[in-house]
Protein backbone atom coordinates (compact mmCIF):
# COMPACT_ATOMS: atom_id res chain seq x y z
CA UNK A 1 0.00 0.00 0.00
CA UNK A 2 1.54 3.02 -1.15
CA UNK A 3 1.72 5.94 1.45
CA UNK A 4 0.29 9.36 1.40
CA UNK A 5 3.56 10.48 -0.46
CA UNK A 6 3.14 7.66 -2.54
CA UNK A 7 -0.72 8.29 -3.15
CA UNK A 8 0.18 12.07 -4.24
CA UNK A 9 2.86 10.93 -6.84
CA UNK A 10 0.26 8.55 -8.23
CA UNK A 11 -1.66 11.54 -8.69
CA UNK A 12 0.58 13.69 -10.36
CA UNK A 13 1.17 10.50 -12.99
CA UNK A 14 -2.67 10.14 -13.34
CA UNK A 15 -3.01 13.86 -14.12
CA UNK A 16 0.13 13.96 -16.82
CA UNK A 17 1.98 16.47 -14.59
CA UNK A 18 5.01 13.63 -14.02
CA UNK A 19 5.99 11.35 -16.71
CA UNK A 20 6.24 6.25 -15.92
CA UNK A 21 9.81 7.44 -15.56
CA UNK A 22 9.91 10.24 -13.03
CA UNK A 23 6.55 8.59 -10.77
CA UNK A 24 8.97 5.87 -10.54
CA UNK A 25 12.18 7.77 -9.23
CA UNK A 26 10.02 9.76 -6.46
CA UNK A 27 8.28 6.37 -5.29
CA UNK A 28 11.84 4.62 -5.14
CA UNK A 29 12.94 7.59 -3.18
CA UNK A 30 10.45 7.57 -0.91
CA UNK A 31 10.80 3.99 -0.68
CA UNK A 32 7.22 2.93 -2.10
CA UNK A 33 9.05 0.47 -4.64
CA UNK A 34 11.29 -2.37 -3.94
CA UNK A 35 15.15 -2.37 -5.18
CA UNK A 36 14.01 -6.84 -5.90
CA UNK A 37 10.98 -8.54 -6.03
CA UNK A 38 9.61 -9.97 -3.43
CA UNK A 39 10.23 -13.82 -2.72
CA UNK A 40 8.34 -16.53 -4.56
CA UNK A 41 7.83 -14.22 -7.42
CA UNK A 42 8.71 -15.68 -10.51
CA UNK A 43 11.01 -14.35 -12.81
CA UNK A 44 9.66 -12.52 -15.91
CA UNK A 45 9.80 -9.83 -17.65
CA UNK A 46 7.36 -6.73 -16.85
CA UNK A 47 6.32 -5.76 -19.77
CA UNK A 48 4.95 -8.47 -22.87
CA UNK A 49 7.88 -8.35 -25.45
CA UNK A 50 7.03 -6.35 -28.78
CA UNK A 51 4.88 -7.52 -31.44
CA UNK A 52 6.88 -8.55 -34.49
CA UNK A 53 7.24 -6.42 -37.30
CA UNK A 54 4.87 -7.30 -40.26
CA UNK A 55 6.73 -8.65 -42.81
CA UNK A 56 8.08 -6.36 -45.15
CA UNK A 57 7.26 -3.32 -42.79
CA UNK A 58 10.54 -3.04 -40.97
CA UNK A 59 12.53 0.17 -41.75
CA UNK A 60 10.07 1.42 -44.16
CA UNK A 61 9.44 4.93 -45.05
CA UNK A 62 5.95 6.57 -44.90
CA UNK A 63 5.88 9.14 -47.62
CA UNK A 64 2.74 11.45 -48.50
CA UNK A 65 2.50 13.62 -51.58
CA UNK A 66 -0.05 16.04 -52.13
CA UNK A 67 -0.41 18.12 -55.34
CA UNK A 68 -3.44 20.62 -55.94
CA UNK A 69 -3.95 22.18 -59.24
CA UNK A 70 -0.72 20.31 -60.16
CA UNK A 71 1.69 22.43 -57.77
CA UNK A 72 3.24 20.42 -54.39
CA UNK A 73 1.44 21.14 -51.87
CA UNK A 74 2.68 18.52 -49.50
CA UNK A 75 6.26 16.17 -49.69
CA UNK A 76 6.90 13.99 -46.79
CA UNK A 77 9.07 10.85 -46.32
CA UNK A 78 9.46 9.80 -42.46
CA UNK A 79 10.53 6.43 -41.03
CA UNK A 80 7.00 3.95 -40.37
CA UNK A 81 7.74 3.51 -36.70
CA UNK A 82 7.95 6.78 -35.93
CA UNK A 83 5.09 7.97 -37.73
CA UNK A 84 2.69 5.12 -35.89
CA UNK A 85 4.14 6.20 -32.93
CA UNK A 86 3.22 9.74 -33.37
CA UNK A 87 6.26 11.55 -32.17
CA UNK A 88 6.12 13.33 -35.09
CA UNK A 89 2.80 14.70 -35.00
CA UNK A 90 2.63 15.07 -38.87
CA UNK A 91 -1.36 14.52 -38.04
CA UNK A 92 -1.35 17.46 -35.90
CA UNK A 93 0.60 19.91 -38.78
CA UNK A 94 -1.99 22.05 -39.91
CA UNK A 95 -0.83 21.75 -43.78
CA UNK A 96 -1.03 18.20 -44.03
CA UNK A 97 -4.07 17.82 -41.79
CA UNK A 98 -5.64 20.07 -44.41
CA UNK A 99 -4.68 19.06 -47.61
CA UNK A 100 -5.78 15.31 -46.75
CA UNK A 101 -8.75 16.60 -44.71
CA UNK A 102 -9.92 17.79 -48.90
CA UNK A 103 -10.24 13.73 -49.66
CA UNK A 104 -11.41 12.98 -46.49
CA UNK A 105 -8.14 11.26 -45.17
CA UNK A 106 -7.80 10.82 -41.62
CA UNK A 107 -3.72 9.77 -41.10
CA UNK A 108 -4.23 8.13 -37.85
CA UNK A 109 -6.54 5.64 -38.99
CA UNK A 110 -4.71 5.15 -42.39
CA UNK A 111 -1.76 4.48 -40.09
CA UNK A 112 -3.35 1.83 -38.24
CA UNK A 113 -3.81 0.02 -41.41
CA UNK A 114 -0.89 -0.23 -43.04
CA UNK A 115 -0.28 -3.98 -43.00
CA UNK A 116 1.78 -3.86 -46.73
CA UNK A 117 4.36 -1.85 -48.37
CA UNK A 118 3.36 -0.23 -51.63
CA UNK A 119 0.66 2.24 -52.10
CA UNK A 120 -1.60 2.78 -49.71
CA UNK A 121 -3.59 5.82 -50.95
CA UNK A 122 -3.72 7.02 -54.13
CA UNK A 123 -6.71 9.59 -54.96
CA UNK A 124 -6.51 12.06 -57.91
CA UNK A 125 -8.83 14.09 -58.47
CA UNK A 126 -8.58 16.28 -61.59
CA UNK A 127 -5.67 18.28 -60.87
CA UNK A 128 -5.68 17.46 -57.45
CA UNK A 129 -4.20 14.31 -55.68
CA UNK A 130 -2.60 12.07 -52.58
CA UNK A 131 -0.51 9.41 -52.78
CA UNK A 132 0.36 7.64 -49.05
CA UNK A 133 2.88 5.27 -49.77
CA UNK A 134 5.13 2.60 -47.62
CA UNK A 135 8.23 2.37 -49.27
Amino acid sequence: MPTEEGKQVLKLLAEGKIDADQAYRLLKAIGDVEEKPPAGTPDRPLFPPDAPIPPGLGRRTLRILVTSAGKSKVNIAIPLGIARMGKTKIAASGLVREQLAKFGIDLDDVLRHISHSGPIVDIADGDDRVMIVVE
